[in-house]
């Protein structure tokens, strides 16, 4: 069930209305339901059962982490091994095994793989929707659990309304224990009109992202990708930008829609992006990005990995080789620690190494470069007498930085990254500056009417995170007299109706983050 389909609206709007009727202490029960159904209809009856048992697997083992003082960490590892192990055989079974056909045929030429193929397609075919994204929710409570941050939830029908509570299902955000109990099923939601029209709000302007921007950027990005040979020079540098802007707009919405949906019912979510394309390095631009990923990887890989027992001799030992001032050049373990990191996070996205080199391996390379290299850079800009504190050199931090982002983000896209280079290949191989000139744009899926609708959209987003950086937009917003608050809301609606990407036959449901 898509968030922005007619069915969806009646599903909410009869979820709502019942919501506010209950009483407080039944309203969870209700959310539960209707998160259970939401999840059934999309997804298979085997992925459902394959759903309800990896919530019984963690429930179980948190519960028996109460319980028991001298087995803990045999039940937390097992129950890690099974969260991993489920997530690598759903989501990595194709990449593992062409790794492992790749490695077989190099001493055994006749090797057919069909038997590897079949676990593959098996895999494909009841990986439970959304596994990305509740299986880490599950194992940040279960380690939570093991560290003694929280008690274990004795109802597990609580901890599937935790784990599937419907708005969030979709993408995202990845969210805590602590974050969400309380609001859940810890306190009596009264209805609230403010409530349900700063979510309605919230909502509408992540589906003016999706249907009016992304929708249109895809157009060009399709063209491009599926014929990279035919379009090459600045075809593809525009391809490449468009994908960038795609992406942002497709997220972002939809994280603005689910976080308004859950603002009608009370409850906040945690933001997932903060005007990341404002970012002046590509380390503040991950902080921006997809934060609940960065925060989950942060807290449960990257610190404790840092912390372990070979980090820590690690530490001592570049201390007594290097000096105590070597964490300035190159802090080796907190680097090795960030590379595995990185790694997880293109790995995550995908299994395949187009996304471990673009989202991963690359974006860490250009952070620690960034950060090794920094003092040069300031000798430089001393040497060069660059005034680094003005707002054209803000502007060319911002720029630099939206280039090496939407480079690595390029081969997230690409088929393969064999298909990366390639593009990137043909990029500079012809230099044809005129198409931006010649009306050739116009031929990559966009005539001309429909480019300025999307040029019109992006100046929109840009007055917005604009407006942004001095406070929360909404709430500039309801400062205003009602008649200017309905004036907008309605043109940001008639401007969906009239310029979104909809229809019986367009699906603009497939949020690219959303088939995680």
């Amino acid at each position: 069930m898509s968030l922005i389909s007619v069915h969806f609206l009646i599903f909410f709007i009869i979820i709502l209305a019942v919501y506010y009727l209950l009483p407080g202490k039944v309203q969870w029960i209700w959310l539960l339901a209707a998160s259970v159904l939401f999840y059934y209809e999309s997804s298979t009856w085997q992925q459902f059962i394959l759903f309800a048992f990896y919530i019984a697997v963690n429930w179980i083992a948190a519960v028996c982490l109460e319980k028991t003082e001298k087995y803990r960490k045999a039940v937390y590892r097992t129950a890690l091994i099974a969260d991993l192990g489920m997530l690598a055989f759903f989501k990595y079974s194709g990449f593992f095994c062409q790794i492992l056909t790749a490695v077989i045929r190099l001493f055994n030429a006749s090797f057919s793989g069909e038997f590897l193929n079949k676990i593959v397609r098996l895999s494909e075919a009841h990986a439970p929707a959304r596994i990305s994204y509740f299986s880490l929710i599950l194992i940040g409570y279960l380690t939570d659990v093991y560290w003694g941050k929280i008690r274990a939830q004795g109802n597990p029908c609580k901890l599937v309304l935790f784990t599937g509570f419907f708005p969030q299902m979709t993408s995202g955000p990845i969210v805590s224990y602590e974050q969400m109990h309380s609001q859940l099923w810890g306190e009596k939601h009264h209805f609230h009109y403010e409530n349900v029209i700063r979510g309605a709000e919230r909502a509408l302007w992540g589906i003016f992202k999706k249907l009016v921007i992304s929708e249109r950027c895809a157009m060009v990005v399709n063209t491009v990708y599926s014929y990279y040979e035919a379009y090459a020079g600045f075809y593809v540098f525009l391809a490449a930008f468009m994908f960038a802007l795609q992406l942002y707009a497709d997220f972002s919405g939809l994280m603005d829609i689910v976080i308004g949906v859950a603002e009608c019912l009370g409850i906040v979510l945690p933001e997932n992006f903060d005007t990341p394309f404002y970012s002046l390095n590509l380390s503040e631009f991950w902080r921006r990005w997809h934060i609940t990923l960065g925060g989950f990887l942060r807290d449960y890989v990257f610190y404790p990995i840092e912390h372990s027992l070979p980090f820590k001799k690690l530490r001592r030992f570049c201390k007594n080789r290097f000096g105590k001032g070597y964490e300035k050049k190159f802090n080796l373990p907190a680097n090795l620690a960030l590379l595995i990191s990185w790694f997880l996070i293109g790995l995550w996205h995908g299994g395949g190494w187009n996304y471990i080199f673009g989202v991963g391996l690359y974006m860490w390379a250009v952070i620690v470069l960034g950060e090794v290299l920094s003092p040069l850079f300031e000798r430089l800009s001393k040497l060069l007498h660059i005034n680094t504190n003005c707002f054209s050199f803000r502007m060319f931090q911002r720029v630099r930085t939206a280039v090496l982002f939407a480079f690595g983000l390029s081969f997230f896209r690409a088929q393969s990254l064999k298909d990366g280079f390639r593009m990137w290949r043909s990029a500079f191989s012809l230099f044809n500056p005129w198409i931006f000139f010649d009306r050739s744009v116009y031929e990559l899926g966009l005539p001309k009417d429909e480019w300025l609708i999307l040029l019109f959209g992006l100046l929109i987003l840009i007055i917005v995170s604009i407006l942004q950086q001095s406070g929360p937009v909404r709430e500039k917003l309801h400062r205003q007299n009602y008649i200017f608050r309905l004036f907008v809301f309605l043109a940001l609606f008639v401007m969906v109706i009239n310029w979104g990407y909809y229809g019986m036959d367009f699906v603009a449901a497939d949020f690219i983050y959303g088939r995680f």
